[in-house]
């Protein structure tokens, strides 16, 4: 099972790589916080200056992803967003192409 391991975490670390240079490249307003140990990554939305609720409504009204709210792990996770990168790399891109999509219609 060692290999099967090594092969997963480097597929996982992967996708934080695609998701980071895809911000950066295509939302630039919002940033990343890579993982230490997880396939969880922070998004850092406090550019896009929206509240709570518009954060969230923009995200499932608009991106059509459901995401976990930072505020739910208390007052400093304010204007971020946890998302799951554990996941195939063409489920992934999808979502940031509507993130994308969303992003370009703010």
């Amino acid at each position: 099972g060692e290999e099967w391991l090594e092969q997963l975490l480097d597929y996982i670390k992967g996708n934080i790589d695609f998701t980071e240079n895809y911000l950066r490249e295509h939302i630039p307003g919002i940033g990343m916080i890579r993982p230490q140990a997880s396939y969880l990554i922070w998004l850092d939305c406090r550019e896009l200056g929206l509240s709570h609720e518009a954060l969230n409504a923009f995200f499932v009204d608009k991106a059509g992803l459901a995401l976990n709210d930072g505020e739910m792990f208390g007052k400093e996770g304010a204007g971020f967003m946890r998302m799951n990168v554990g996941c195939p790399r063409v489920t992934l891109e999808k979502a940031l192409q509507q993130l994308k999509a969303a992003y370009e219609a703010l």
